[in-house]
């Protein structure tokens, strides 16, 4: 079995089981079988898994760690995590003096999500400019500095022949609330990609 073959390679042995735990831990969940969600826990140091827990309850997940001693708990220093709201309360209850870090992915995602939901419903209300919307979402996505800018080619929807950067320009005129969303999406972008962090909590603010 492959996925065992795999699980097995990055398990840490070397980790005492409900003994020890990683000052730096990384929390997240996947689907495992008959789609069925598990919660992943591994150590932030060295990316090794320390444990799969068989699904995501919070209670279940509280009395798992309940099993670690308080002082081991409390020795854990970051988690880094998604922004799954129950997952907050848990290391809040469970890890008192722990940092919560939300993971770089985790957050581009969410921004991403955020965009598309300004273009979608800009799309549905802008019938002249609906295919354009629709067929070019993925060049909003794009951050601002791949954007071909000298490279004309026909695009469908346009008469002319545009660049990536035209493109762009062009849905984004046509409604300033997407073009404000756009802007700040690129901005948080921009900041995350070159890890600026005080640029990034500039922007955020």
């Amino acid at each position: 079995m492959s996925v065992q073959r795999i699980v097995n390679k990055v398990y840490d042995n070397e980790t005492l089981y409900k003994h020890n735990l990683s000052e730096v831990l990384c929390i997240d969940e996947f689907t495992a079988l008959k789609k069925e969600m598990a919660f992943n826990i591994c150590n932030g140091k060295n990316g090794k898994t320390l444990d799969v827990v068989l699904g995501r309850r919070i209670e279940d997940l509280i009395k798992y760690f309940s099993y670690y001693m308080k002082e081991i708990r409390e020795k854990v220093k970051y988690v880094v995590m998604d922004m799954y709201k129950p997952y907050l309360e848990l290391i809040k209850k469970m890890f008192k003096n722990a940092l919560i870090v939300i993971d770089m992915f985790h957050i581009v995602q969410l921004i991403n999500k955020s965009l598309n939901r300004t273009r979608i419903k800009v799309m549905k209300s802008d019938k002249e400019n609906y295919r354009k919307l629709k067929r070019y979402w993925k060049l909003l996505l794009k951050p601002r500095f791949e954007l071909e800018s000298s490279y004309w080619r026909k695009y469908t929807c346009f008469k002319n022949l545009m660049t990536e950067v035209d493109v762009v320009n062009d849905i984004l005129n046509k409604n300033e609330e997407l073009k404000e969303t756009y802007n700040l999406y690129q901005s948080i972008l921009y900041a995350l990609q070159r890890k600026d962090y005080l640029l990034f909590k500039k922007v955020i603010n």
